[in-house]
């Protein structure tokens, strides 16, 4: 996640783990707020959250009162008094813009995941083991050059794994079969791409399932990848280490476009001018955004700042900046879900039949884990961009 170093507590107490205080961060309610839809003080939510009263007694008006704020959380969800907290920092795209309640948000499915939804899973599903080392960081270098020290940890984690050099054409099935457990999420906000984050020694992923270009998806699949192996020791609150979260942002970023695509290789493919034609054609190859493309082009010396700056025009100017590109991709897949949700078929069983007894709601599981994790894109192949 992207950040400037600002707390971000919002509505809930990212520190508490109590199943009151994670749905107030979901629903984005405060206590005061909470305890008028049940009737109560704000003292008493202050207490019923440091467990000073036992939740059991007061289920069902915490069920009511969320439902009138729209939010449906079943019995089952507050019986689960504590749960499993992040162990590193939960590290998203555009952090520093991103409202406090949407990183509340980000920090519910930070608990509520590794507690409720991979367990479920895993009850079906065997994971690999996990395969993900630890790249220390050389924060002296890394103030010099961020997106240097993120690219050398691509390349060294690409060498790792040995993935050779060349496009990967699948993010999704390769970091699910490192062991790295992939869920997503349904946020309309421009702020949350994704997130990632580390619990019970497990690395965790979440993508946005509302991107609607596979390339994009895929760079922020990388780019939550890059936190993980880099900054799983950042502290939640960021300034207590003193590392600036742009420059933590930059790195990742840095990390994601080299993972993506090596710069050494695609350095002999990228044209000398910002053509979108042949652009189309690399991301086509590459499966990654034609921004991307250029911002590698760009921070590799390739392009100049006034053509970088151009090339950005004209893509805005074509509507790419918040839209889908030209040049259909075929979307990554999960295939922990694929092979879960046909598990849960031949049971006679769906998502709907388990939504209670985990403790969500049967949208918010469906969500979690979602039938196709296709995107929308368009098809543009016969879209010409020259």
């Amino acid at each position: 996640m992207a950040a400037n170093g600002q707390e971000n507590v919002g509505f809930a107490d990212i520190r508490s783990s109590h199943c009151v205080t994670l749905a107030r961060a979901f629903a984005g309610i405060t206590q005061k707020e909470l305890a008028s839809l049940m009737g109560r003080s704000q003292p008493f939510v202050a207490r019923l959250e440091k467990s000073d009263f036992d939740v059991d007694e007061y289920v069902g008006q915490l069920v009511d009162a969320f439902r009138q704020r729209g939010v449906t959380f079943p019995p089952s969800f507050f019986r689960h008094t504590k749960y499993l907290a992040p162990e590193s920092a939960v590290t998203f795209r555009k952090r520093s813009s991103c409202p406090a309640a949407v990183r509340d948000r980000a920090e519910f499915y930070a608990h509520v995941v590794p507690t409720l939804v991979a367990p479920l899973v895993e009850r079906f599903v065997k994971y690999p083991v996990c395969d993900l080392p630890p790249m220390p960081v050389d924060w002296n270098s890394a103030v010099r050059d961020p997106r240097a020290i993120g690219a050398g940890a691509a390349r060294a984690l690409r060498a790792y794994w040995g993935l050779g050099w060349g496009p990967i054409s699948d993010v999704m099935r390769l970091v699910e079969s490192r062991g790295i457990r992939l869920f997503f999420v349904r946020e309309r906000s421009q702020h949350l791409d994704g997130f990632a984050f580390w619990s019970n020694d497990i690395p965790f992923i979440l993508l946005n399932s509302l991107q609607d270009d596979p390339a994009r998806m895929r760079f922020d699949l990388a780019h939550e990848l890059g936190h993980l192996v880099m900054h799983r020791e950042l502290e939640l609150d960021q300034r207590s280490r003193g590392h600036s979260l742009d420059l933590i942002e930059s790195m990742a970023h840095g990390f994601a476009a080299e993972f993506l695509a090596p710069w050494e290789v695609l350095k002999n493919e990228v044209p000398s001018i910002v053509n979108l034609d042949k652009l189309g054609r690399l991301r086509s190859r590459w499966r990654i955004s034609m921004q991307a493309i250029v911002k590698q082009m760009h921070a590799n010396g390739a392009l100049s700042d006034a053509a970088y700056t151009n090339a950005f025009r004209r893509f805005s100017s074509l509507g790419y900046r918040r839209g889908p590109e030209p040049v259909w991709i075929m979307p990554d897949t999960s295939v922990i879900h694929k092979k879960f949700l046909e598990t849960l078929a031949s049971r006679g069983l769906y998502v709907a039949n388990l939504a209670e007894e985990v403790g969500l709601s049967e949208r918010l599981l469906s969500d979690l884990i979602p039938q196709s994790t296709a995107s929308t894109q368009m098809d543009f192949d016969s879209f010409r961009m020259s």
